[in-house]
């Protein structure tokens, strides 16, 4: 489902924030672990996130919230690339539980809108 989709180069720039220099570069090592890992959820194996946490977290939808504001933009963003970065799956869930409840619940929130929306848009190729 994944596959592939951000594999255009050895190594590239995810995203930059906070309108500074920072960037989060990952590899195709870790680009091919996050893949699987999506490609997991998109399956209903979610190998990294508690499945009562994504529940309770998921049950009030994201419309609902003040989630997509510009700080919040720049937090995910500098979040995201902090968690795909970690070399390995174990790392992955270091981070997840270093995380403070509500630092986790928007990672979680983001995890899964990418999840949702990359089988949304292979829905659409399909038709």
């Amino acid at each position: 489902m994944f596959e592939g989709k951000f594999l255009k180069m050895e190594k590239r720039s995810l995203f930059s924030h906070g309108g500074g220099i920072s960037m989060a570069y990952i590899d195709k090592e870790q680009l091919d672990q996050v893949e699987y890992l999506f490609n997991q959820s998109a399956q209903g194996l979610h190998l990294l996130f508690d499945n009562d946490d994504i529940r309770k977290v998921l049950s009030r939808p994201t419309e609902e919230l003040d989630f997509f504001t510009f700080e919040n933009v720049d937090r995910i963003q500098k979040l995201l690339g902090d968690f795909i970065t970690k070399t390995s799956f174990e790392a992955k869930r270091e981070f997840l539980e270093k995380l403070d409840r509500e630092t986790y619940e928007l990672l979680l929130r983001t995890y899964f809108n990418i999840v949702e929306n990359s089988i949304y848009e292979q829905d659409l190729l399909k038709h």
